[in-house]
């Protein structure tokens, strides 16, 4: 009796799914390595640079705007009543005149007020006559006693004026004819301002005085 070994025929569905599987793990193969590949080459690195900002050109061709101010044409109507402007000019001198009117009325109250006896405290009086002196330079005037002491070596006759202030005091006092040495005037002075007193009085006085060096 003859043997016979059974095969089993391949069909075609198992070689198809063969293939495929094979076809499979070549492409992962080949897909794997060039993911590592990829992962091993060094990334490019890109620096950006700022583009420099280019300022506008001035155009020599443009003209520079000129500014003109925008003028308002008044009507007929106003210009008619512009041109009446002066009567309200003549208004206002109106009240001019009556301001130069009060003062002159105020003036002339000042001068009345400067008129009445009030007045009369402001004018000058004169010594030996409309007031006394009440203090003399010791051995002048007919005083008794002698002149203080001085350098001046010049003798004779001085004459000085003077001027009282209210209190009795000598203010000013000068020269008014005899000796010309300084020497001797400068020394009648001091001695007018620190010896010379009149009584109080409501005004001013002047008057002279004598003193024999």
């Amino acid at each position: 009796m003859e043997f016979r070994r059974r095969t089993k025929k391949l069909s075609g569905l198992p070689i198809a799914f063969y293939v495929v599987a094979l076809l499979f793990f070549v492409l992962l193969f080949s897909f794997n390595s060039l993911y590592y590949k990829a992962s091993e080459q060094p990334k490019p690195v890109v620096v950006e640079t700022p583009k420099p900002i280019e300022e506008p050109k001035a155009d020599s061709i443009i003209k520079p705007e000129i500014y003109v101010p925008d003028v308002e044409v008044l009507p007929p109507d106003t210009v008619s009543i512009a041109k009446e402007t002066p009567v309200v000019k003549e208004e206002k001198k109106e009240p001019l005149k009556a301001e130069k009117a009060d003062t002159k009325l105020s003036k002339k109250d000042e001068k009345k007020e400067t008129a009445t006896p009030d007045s009369k405290d402001n004018k000058i009086t004169k010594i030996g006559k409309d007031r006394a002196l009440t203090a003399f330079i010791p051995g002048t005037m007919g005083k008794a006693g002698k002149l203080p002491s001085h350098n001046c070596k010049t003798k004779g006759q001085l004459v000085m004026f003077f001027t009282m202030d209210k209190a009795g005091n000598v203010t000013k006092a000068g020269r008014s004819s005899g000796i010309k040495d300084a020497c001797n005037i400068t020394a009648a002075v001091i001695w007018m301002k620190q010896y010379v007193k009149a009584k109080k009085s409501q005004n001013t006085s002047q008057g002279t005085y004598t003193i024999v060096f």
